[in-house]
């Protein structure tokens, strides 16, 4: 009885956009403390949003996807690392802004910077935030979107991103080591950045402290080719010294 009522109170804010608490009582037939229970379960399940004087539809990307779980994860990390990101983008460049969270929160800022620029993603929220801002020329690759990470991915997608050229790519992972270079958990994702890191001419790894020093799955880019490893706070001695006799230009 209660999930038919559940998905009958969906069925009404689907319909409508927004329904009063008042004209939900009306159309179940129910007292007004179980109108609220209900209402109380669907916004813990994040189906629906509590608004004044009643609720509304969860837009799609308010859901709660591992992409926006993620978004929070040693935020205040990533905005250190995004400002400090800013700093090395100039007018007219073309660059590539990989599909993670980093590179994500380093939209938002370039999207209310005064920079006038051509980007290239493969991420639908990112894609949008770049939108925001008329001088920035935004290209959002074809493919499959995965819903989880709000992704575009797949051989379509490789085989659009083939067709660009950029000069500057910035793109996180989910470790880097001095001795070997960036490490990737999803193995689709990697196909379009290795795409973008052997057009660039500049690579620019977007890692937090936590990173620093950690393996995964597989290995992408190579520490010879990365050209800037941007961190909230300086690496580790050991990783640090090693990164710099290879080359890599560290900023914290």
């Amino acid at each position: 009885m209660k999930e038919e009522r559940l998905k009958e109170i969906l069925d009404i804010v689907d319909k409508n956009g927004f329904v009063s608490m008042k004209d939900l009582q009306e159309k179940l037939g129910v007292s007004m403390i179980t109108v609220r229970r209900d209402v109380a379960e669907l916004v813990k399940r994040n189906l629906v949003r509590k608004v004044h004087g009643g609720i509304r539809k969860v837009n799609y990307f308010e859901k709660e996807t591992d992409f926006m779980r993620r978004l929070s994860i040693n935020r205040e990390a990533k905005e250190r690392i995004a400002q400090l990101a800013l700093d090395f983008v100039e007018d007219n460049d073309i660059i590539f802004l990989d599909a993670s969270t980093t590179a994500h929160i380093f939209a938002r800022h370039l999207a209310s910077s005064q920079k006038s620029v051509h980007v290239i993603t493969n991420n639908l929220l990112t894609a949008m935030e770049l939108s925001k801002n008329p001088g920035i020329s935004v290209v959002l690759l074809t493919g499959k979107v995965n819903p989880e990470n709000l992704a575009v991915e797949g051989s379509l997608t490789i085989e659009c991103g083939k067709k660009f050229s950029v000069k500057k790519a910035f793109v996180s992972c989910r470790g880097v080591t001095a001795e070997e270079g960036t490490y990737e958990i999803n193995t689709m994702e990697m196909g379009i950045k290795r795409i973008f890191v052997e057009k660039a001419e500049e690579i620019f790894v977007l890692a937090d402290f936590s990173k620093i020093g950690k393996r995964s799955l597989a290995h992408l880019i190579p520490t010879e080719r990365i050209d800037y490893l941007i961190t909230e706070r300086k690496p580790p001695e050991n990783q640090y010294e090693i990164f710099r006799e290879k080359g890599v230009k560290i900023v914290h």
